[in-house]
């Protein structure tokens, strides 16, 4: 039996999960991680310890002091590409993890619609709208699935969503249906507003906006269900589902971690399923013979 650097059997790793989990069915799909930052660095942690193996990481920066206390990565990686950084916590769960690193900006990476055609999902840990904007487009021109996670300001809460082309709408489609609903009612999230009152409030320093976006483990739930849709897209990407990953009807999740308005409890729960939208600009809405 193969051991890896450390001694541990390799094919020891996913030994009790077997007869609960075909881990195998992922070891040859590739799922490409878009910001390897605190929420993005935990869905592909998690991802690898479900039995992905191959991943495309993208993130043009460094890890820096202050964001060692929410992220995968630790102390020793401190100015490392965050990438690299990634990278490395991967292999440490599983040596057979295959990594390609990307340390670029994607508004400006070439490659960029290349490496998400060939892609099985596209997982959006970015933390501003202009990325997920481009992601979204090119993952529409491509036809690829991809899954977005945010978490809200001081940590409240957050959102999870997943999107098959044909099946699910885009961002596009998800925020013209969240303008008329209540799922983000009265949320005061920074990346919800435009550039200019984005900079206007961080012209006055308003800390409850500038504050960080909550602790680890506000940000580990939503990274939970970000990497639970991951799974969800990838099962149906498998050449045959997974046992016991049973398909999820929503593909858009709200999550309160406390009763601060607009959640009215600790640990409350919305979801919708979200069709494609008539009229998008981006997907252009459902296929003949859908509507």
């Amino acid at each position: 039996m193969a051991e890896s650097g450390n001694g541990v059997t390799k094919n020891r790793l996913f030994a009790r999960l077997e007869r609960l989990f075909d881990v195998a069915a992922f070891a040859d799909l590739w799922v490409l991680v878009a910001g390897c930052g605190s929420g993005g660095g935990q869905v592909a942690l998690q991802l690898a310890m479900s039995g992905v193996r191959n991943f495309v990481l993208v993130d043009k920066d460094k890890l820096e002091d202050e964001n060692v206390i929410r992220h995968v990565c630790g102390l020793r990686y401190i100015g490392c590409r965050k990438t690299a950084a990634v990278a490395d916590v991967l292999r440490d769960r599983n040596p057979q993890v295959s990594v390609k690193q990307f340390d670029c900006d994607l508004m400006d990476w070439p490659e960029l619609a290349e490496e998400v055609g060939r892609a099985n999902v596209v997982v959006i840990g970015t933390d501003n709208e202009p990325s997920r904007y481009r992601l979204n487009e090119v993952c529409v021109e491509t036809a690829t699935p991809f899954t977005a996670g945010r978490v809200f300001t001081r940590g409240i809460g957050g959102e999870a969503y997943s999107y098959r082309p044909g099946i699910g709408g885009c961002l596009a489609c998800l925020e013209g249906v969240l303008e008329r609903s209540q799922y983000r009612d009265g949320v005061r999230e920074i990346d919800l507003v435009s550039e200019e009152e984005r900079q206007k409030v961080y012209d006055l320093e308003i800390e409850e906006i500038k504050d960080s976006p909550g602790l680890s483990v506000d940000i580990g739930f939503i990274a939970a269900f970000h990497t639970r849709l991951t799974l969800d897209v990838l099962g149906h990407e498998a050449p045959s589902r997974p046992r016991f990953l049973r398909p999820i009807a929503h593909n858009y999740l709200v999550w309160g971690n406390r009763a601060v308005h607009p959640f009215s409890k600790d640990f409350q729960l919305q979801r919708m399923k979200l069709p494609p939208q008539n009229g998008c600009r981006v997907c252009g809405g459902p296929d003949e013979g859908e509507a």
